[in-house]
């Protein structure tokens, strides 16, 4: 029996990063142990409060640890009292904080032992990356993005990007489509670029997510983003109040998708929203989205939301509300790659909705095949990402 490569998997923010890693996980679960990182807490209970993805992840995951502001303490408390006179003192509290035998202990992982390669977020790679490459340079470094986007911006916002973290290392970043490299080509060489599509759009990976048909009424998915600010959720509370008065007169159903970690301002919203509404005609629903797109018509979500491939690659036609917080600065009211690429079709009115929805919930075939082409203008009609990302791996790593 070969002996298995060894992995580490670092996640920085939320669960988006396990959903669209974990398919090149299970491709590779047989030739590598992977052992994950959480640089926080929040970052594993979004994981924890995503069932399938948990569930997903724990049959891929040899161990795991959850980093905690507690953790080397001491070098913290020194580097903030010290590192600030000289670059030299702050690396050098920064490597103490960052030290590999003590991330190997808490891993549960030997300290003889070596992780062959990482998988880092591609947004901000993590000081414990580059602590581990530089206690071995033979460690491979792959970024891969944090959640499927299109990332084609206009030349102004698209300089601002550039700018920061100018510069990445790594040995590869795996990228949704061709739009994205305009991006990238400034920040790593060109052959360490590979357009590889997104794993979890496979067609074999979706085949996964199933759900029973709650009813016969035409179905809407309200995709929810956290908030932001005071603006963000008096908007939220009021659009999906207009929306639910919509499904019930219309006799449609509301499908009401909450993010993978809901905060606090989203559950009291959701709250006061269950007191009016009448069970017939909503749910609450807080698993992948992929469970209840293949039976739902439409998907309505606000600018900029990931939700919009998620419901493209499922043949799902998407309304975008107008952007409900501080986004609007950079994007307008109602603008998004997804509208300036026709993806997603722009409401800037409330109350335009009703006429609208019906357009689209009264020629659902027409506008399923309008959304599947629309999809594939940017990514393949076969795919086949996961095993593909998985060959760039296994033949940079041997």
């Amino acid at each position: 029996m070969n002996k298995k490569f060894n992995s580490l998997l670092i996640i920085r923010k939320s669960s988006s990063e396990i959903d669209y890693i974990i398919p090149v996980l299970n491709e590779l679960k047989s030739k590598v142990n992977f052992y994950t990182l959480f640089l926080n807490e929040n970052s594993f209970l979004s994981l924890k409060n995503s069932k399938f993805l948990y569930k997903e992840w724990k049959k891929t995951t040899k161990n795991f640890y959850i980093q905690k502001k507690t953790d080397r303490i001491f070098f913290k408390i020194l580097r903030k009292l010290f590192g600030k006179f000289s670059n030299s003192l702050n690396n050098y509290f920064t490597n103490k904080i960052h030290d590999i035998s003590y991330l190997k202990s808490k891993i549960k992982f030997g300290n003889s032992n070596k992780f062959h390669f990482i998988l880092n977020e591609f947004q901000k790679t993590s000081h414990w990356a580059n602590s581990l490459i530089t206690n071995d340079p033979k460690t491979k470094l792959f970024l891969f993005p944090h959640t499927t986007h299109i990332y084609m911006y206009k030349e102004k916002i698209l300089k601002k990007l550039q700018k920061r973290n100018e510069l990445k290392y790594c040995d590869a970043v795996f990228l949704g489509c061709k739009q994205d490299i305009k991006l990238w080509k400034n920040k790593i060489d060109e052959d360490k670029i590979f357009i590889t599509g997104h794993p979890k759009y496979d067609k074999n990976w979706q085949s996964k997510f199933k759900e029973k048909n709650l009813n016969n009424k035409k179905k809407i998915i309200f995709s929810i983003k956290n908030i932001i600010d005071q603006s963000s959720k008096k908007l939220t509370a009021k659009y999906l109040e207009n929306l639910y008065k919509i499904c019930r007169k219309n006799n449609f159903f509301l499908i009401v998708k909450l993010p993978p970690f809901p905060q606090t301002e989203i559950n009291s919203i959701i709250k006061v929203f269950k007191k009016k509404a009448d069970q017939k005609y909503y749910k609450i629903y807080n698993n992948n989205i992929f469970n209840i797109l293949s039976n739902s018509s439409l998907n309505i979500n606000f600018n900029q939301s990931a939700t919009t491939l998620d419901a493209l690659s499922f043949d799902v036609p998407t309304i975008q509300l107008p952007a409900v917080s501080k986004i609007k600065n950079k994007f307008g009211s109602n603008k998004s790659i997804y509208v300036d690429l026709k993806l997603a079709y722009p409401v800037s009115n409330y109350k335009d909705l009703d006429k609208i929805i019906k357009k689209f919930l009264y020629n659902t075939t027409k506008h399923r095949i309008n959304s599947k082409l629309k999809f594939e203008r940017f990514f393949p009609k076969k795919k086949d990402t996961a095993k593909k990302i998985s060959n760039i791996i296994m033949k940079k790593i041997k």
